[in-house]
């Protein structure tokens, strides 16, 4: 596993793009359980701060490249669209696609959310809680980590990635009149 020195970033499973802060023996359980410890800053909540076992079970890598990302941008069409039907089994599907700590997997769940809720709503039919809330997950997963990677706007990225998917879009809905 990568040890990570103070100044740098990684991401965090749970909190995102976060700046390590400090690097330092700790004994949360008391004397004798000294460990080595990671305090990190999240990027995109200014003022918070978590500690984390420098050998932790909670996954963290290196930011993407922002050339992996333009690739990710540019692979858009070719991902797939996860059908499920049921509502539990669908949400469990999506759990599943963003616990894999992965873009790839955070961009299907996106287009496919997208695509759902447009769907639904060309139809008349009311957008589902569960889409809604995996799309929240899934963009702030993904979305922050491009736009600190690429160095801009997270709107401005939400925008390049739905843009991609928009061609889809106007076809699914082309093909319902």
């Amino acid at each position: 596993m990568k040890r990570y020195e103070v100044g740098e970033y990684m991401v965090h499973e749970n909190s995102g793009v976060c700046q390590v802060m400090e690097v330092s023996e700790k004994a949360l359980q008391g004397r004798g359980t000294e460990k080595l410890y990671y305090s990190l800053e999240p990027v995109f909540s200014k003022g918070t701060r978590l500690t984390t076992p420098v050998d932790t079970k909670v996954r963290i890598r290196d930011v993407i490249e922002p050339a992996e990302f333009e690739k990710l941008l540019d692979s858009i069409p070719d991902l797939p669209v996860l059908h499920e039907e049921n509502a539990r089994a669908r949400s469990e599907l999506f759990k599943e696609e963003i616990a894999k700590f992965d873009i790839y997997a955070l961009a299907t769940v996106l287009k496919t959310v997208y695509l759902r809720k447009e769907m639904r709503i060309a139809q008349g039919k009311k957008v589902m809680a569960g889409d809604e809330k995996a799309m929240a997950l899934a963009s702030r997963k993904l979305f922050e980590e491009m736009a600190f990677s690429m160095g801009c706007a997270v709107e401005d990225i939400e925008e390049r990635f739905f843009a991609r998917v928009e061609p889809e879009k106007e076809e699914m809905i082309a093909a319902l009149q």
